[in-house]
C-alpha cells in the first residue's frame, strides 16, 4: 500500500521494461517495513533534463539512472560522489538538503561480487579486462580498490582503451608499468591470458562469438572468470572457464550489490540482502 507520505524512488532510462530493479527494491522496502515505493520511468534522452528537474519538487527520495543517461545526467546534478567524479558517470541520484547528488554504485556492486567468489582474491593478482566502456571503468576502479596489482585492458577501440588506461594512471590507481593495453583480436588472446589470474568480460557479447575461446587452452595461472552479463546464466565463456577448473561468476552479484548500495543511499538503512536476493531469484525464475 502507499499513501501521501510514501517516499517515491525509481529508475530513469530508455528502455526500462527489462529492469529487475523494481522487484529488488520494492522487496527490500517491504522487508524493512518502509513506506517507500520504486517505479520505473521510461525517460527518452530529450526529456532527461525535465525529468531530473522534477525530482525535487515531486519530493522523490532519489532515482537510479540507467542507459543511455549515466553520463548525460551529470550536467543536471549539484554534486558528485568521488566515484561519480572519477568515472564521469552515475547510476544513482539522491535528494539531500535541496540538492541532487550523483553516485556510482557499480563500484560497490563489483566489490560485492568479488567478496562472493572467495576464497579467490584479486589482491596482488594480474587481471585481464575485456572491454573499456562504462561498466569496465567501474570494474577497473573496484579492482584497484581491491588491491589488484596489474591490469590488461583488451578493447576493440584502442583510443577508448587508452582513455581508460590514462584515467587509471593519472589518478594513481595503478603505476604506469602495471597497466597495459591490447587489441581485441582472437589471435592474441592466448598470449594475453598466459599469466593472468582473473579474466573479466564486460563486453555485451560472449567472447566465444568473437572466436576468443576456440582452440584456447586454460593456463596454470588462470584461477577465476567473471562475465558481467547475467543472461544467460552460464554463457559459453563461463562454461569454458569452469571446465578448466576456474571459479566463475556472472553479473547477478554485481546487480545485487549495486542495488543494495542504492537502497542504503535511498533510505539510510542497511539493505536486507537476503530479501533482495530471494526476490531476484523469483523474478529470474519467471524469465
Amino acid at each position: 500500500m502507499f499513501s501521501g507520505e510514501t517516499k517515491i524512488t525509481g529508475l530513469f532510462g530508455d528502455p526500462v521494461y527489462h529492469s529487475l530493479s523494481p522487484q529488488i527494491q520494492n522487496a527490500a522496502f517491504q522487508a524493512k517495513d518502509l513506506d517507500f515505493m520504486y517505479i520505473p520511468f521510461g525517460v527518452p534522452s530529450e526529456d532527461l533534463a525535465s525529468a531530473v528537474r522534477a525530482i525535487l519538487p515531486l519530493g522523490m527520495a532519489g532515482v537510479n539512472i540507467t542507459a543511455p543517461h549515466k553520463e548525460a545526467v551529470l550536467v543536471h546534478l549539484d554534486e558528485l560522489s568521488p566515484e561519480g567524479e572519477i568515472l564521469k558517470a552515475v547510476n544513482t541520484v539522491i535528494c539531500k538538503d535541496g540538492k541532487l547528488k550523483g553516485y556510482n554504485t557499480d563500484v560497490d556492486g563489483f566489490l560485492y561480487l568479488l567478496r562472493n567468489i572467495a576464497p579467490f582474491s584479486v589482491k596482488g593478482k594480474k587481471v585481464c579486462l575485456l572491454g573499456a566502456g562504462g561498466a569496465a571503468r567501474a570494474v577497473s576502479l573496484a579492482l584497484a580498490k581491491a588491491g589488484a596489482s596489474e591490469l590488461v585492458i583488451v578493447n576493440r577501440t584502442i583510443n577508448r582503451g587508452k582513455a581508460l588506461l590514462e584515467m587509471l594512471c593519472e589518478r594513481w590507481f595503478y603505476k604506469e608499468e602495471a597497466v597495459s593495453l591490447a587489441p581485441l583480436k582472437p589471435e592474441v588472446f592466448p598470449q594475453i591470458i598466459s599469466d593472468c589470474d582473473l579474466i573479466i568480460n564486460s563486453l555485451s557479447i560472449d567472447p566465444q562469438e568473437l572466436g576468443f575461446i576456440n582452440n584456447c587452452k586454460k593456463t596454470e595461472s588462470l584461477k577465476a572468470a567473471i562475465d558481467l552479463r547475467y543472461s544467460p546464466a552460464e554463457p559459453s565463456f563461463l562454461r569454458w572457464a569452469s571446465q578448466n577448473g576456474c571459479r566463475v561468476a556472472n553479473g547477478l552479484d554485481m546487480l545485487l550489490g549495486q542495488g543494495a548500495k542504492a537502497f542504503e543511499l535511498f533510505t539510510g538503512q542497511e539493505a536486507p540482502l537476503s530479501a533482495m536476493e530471494k526476490s531476484l531469484a523469483v523474478e529470474l525464475a519467471r524469465v
